[in-house]
């Protein structure tokens, strides 16, 4: 009886908090290593971006943001659905081994995006527009 009258207590007092409520929280994803084209376009006159390099960097920037995004919303919900899984009293131990496994592969992308976009600005930039984009970015990193 002293439990049910703790656990009453517990839940007017709004202590505890459900499940579901846990797996609306937002996850912190995977940090790219670099995030330099978030400093590109804004800064085209100060490095100098020519209309030939423009619409290259515009492509860069349109199929990095599509992965990226993609990428956010599957590792948020492999996320959630890991958390689901683990705060239920039995749990599948296979299920979960699964779903870190994909966690695992969304998050390493995400970083080999970084690197790949970093690999493709520097094949368009110039050493002296790529030096001054890394100093640029530099107060982000």
């Amino acid at each position: 009886m002293k439990v049910k009258g703790l656990l009453a207590a517990v839940l007017s007092a709004g202590l505890l908090v459900s499940t579901s409520s846990f797996a609306e929280r937002s996850f912190n994803l995977a940090t790219p290593v670099v995030v330099l084209m978030p400093h590109v376009m804004p800064n085209a006159m100060l490095l100098e971006i020519s209309p030939e390099q423009a619409p290259q960097i515009r492509q860069i920037a349109n199929v990095m943001t599509a992965e990226r995004e993609s990428n956010e919303i599957m590792t948020r919900e492999l996320r959630k659905e890991l958390w689901e899984l683990t705060s239920r009293y039995e749990t599948d131990p296979a299920a979960q081994q699964e779903l870190i496994k994909l966690i695992a592969e969304a998050e390493k992308r995400r970083v080999e995006m970084s690197i790949e976009c970093a690999a493709q600005l520097r094949q368009i930039l110039s050493p002296e527009q790529w030096d001054l984009l890394v100093e640029l970015a530099a107060d982000v990193q």
